[in-house]
């Protein structure tokens, strides 16, 4: 079994700045060896953009003493990344970014590994999906779109890259007892680009990658799928206004190869707990749409579960919809 998480090494560039001279005097560390954030998804995808804002906070630290890259290895829902981390078991030079994609794609099976096959470091941040049509769309709102699916089963399409708009969409089915199709693509952009073109009907998709589009009345978002309406679009309504309960995020957690030793897996959380409570990084964080969180490895583990134990059965039902099963 692989260890892995497809994201970010990004936010071990946090770590390793906070941590250079920790970690190198148990031996796990080596000042001398290039550091690698890997990104699982395209140039230009929230997941990417996030990667190259934590790699710079990092270059500009001075206790970070080691060049460092983002790589993105692309391909495969997020696995080909994931699978490049394993081949590093317990080495803290590769780290990625985690998001629910780890728990996607164990769920619908196309990962050779699973979601407890690496080393948990602590909980990133939480950010905003929206659902997002064209500006001109005959959809003009959520209850519209609930009512173009049920009219016509199937027959609306959507796309994302996995992860968490996956999810997100597959949860606004299971709720409004509708069926869509899924469209899958390696990034965010590639999505909007479809949902622009008029060969997607809607787009799940965090709203910071949308926000540019969304701005220059490209694309309209019909709603955000958090508990709360999004501070930056006020005006759109959550998904919870027409459906109670309905709840979907994004979240980020740094993640490392499995069989990190406790003692650097702990020196990891700290440096990132600490890089999280400097209002700078907050604020760059912020600037790519994550609202910064963090937690004990232990804490995020039990995050991990809970989410899984949340969204399985949401998938295989979606997935279930899809067969006629």
């Amino acid at each position: 079994m692989k260890h892995s998480l497809r994201y970010r090494r990004a936010a071990a560039a946090i770590v390793v700045c906070c941590l250079a001279g920790h970690v190198h005097a148990q031996g796990a560390w080596k000042p001398d060896k290039n550091v690698e954030f890997v990104v699982g998804l395209t140039p230009g995808s929230s997941q990417d953009r996030t990667a190259r804002v934590l790699q710079n906070i990092a270059q500009t630290k001075t206790l970070l003493g080691v060049n460092s890259s983002v790589v993105n290895r692309v391909g495969g829902g997020g696995n080909i990344a994931w699978n490049y981390l394993s081949q590093h078991a317990g080495d803290a030079h590769w780290l990625q970014i985690a998001s629910p994609t780890i728990l996607t794609n164990y769920i619908i099976g196309t990962a050779n590994f699973t979601y407890t096959d690496f080393t948990p470091l602590a909980l990133l941040g939480n950010q905003y999906i929206g659902l997002a049509v064209r500006a001109d769309s005959p959809i003009k709102d959520l209850a519209g779109l609930i009512a173009a699916a049920k009219a016509k089963p199937d027959a609306l399409n959507y796309g994302d890259a996995g992860g968490s708009p996956y999810l997100a969409a597959a949860m606004l089915n299971t709720t409004a007892g509708v069926r869509t199709t899924h469209v899958a693509y390696k990034g965010a952009a590639e999505a909007l680009t479809e949902v622009l073109g008029g060969r997607l009907d809607y787009a799940p998709t965090s709203v910071s990658s949308a926000t540019a589009l969304l701005r220059a009345g490209q694309l309209r978002a019909l709603a955000v799928t958090t508990s709360t309406r999004n501070p930056d679009f006020p005006d759109v309504p959550t998904v919870a206004e027409l459906l109670p309960g309905y709840q979907a995020i994004t979240w980020w957690g740094v993640v490392g190869p499995a069989g990190m030793p406790p003692a650097v897996t702990a020196r990891l959380n700290e440096a990132i707990a600490g890089a999280i409570r400097d209002p700078a990084v907050k604020a760059r964080l912020a600037a790519v749409g994550i609202d910064a969180v963090t937690g004990t490895p232990d804490e995020f583990s039990a995050f991990i579960v809970s989410e899984m134990q949340k969204w399985a059965p949401i998938v295989k039902a979606t997935m279930a919809a899809r067969r006629g099963s």
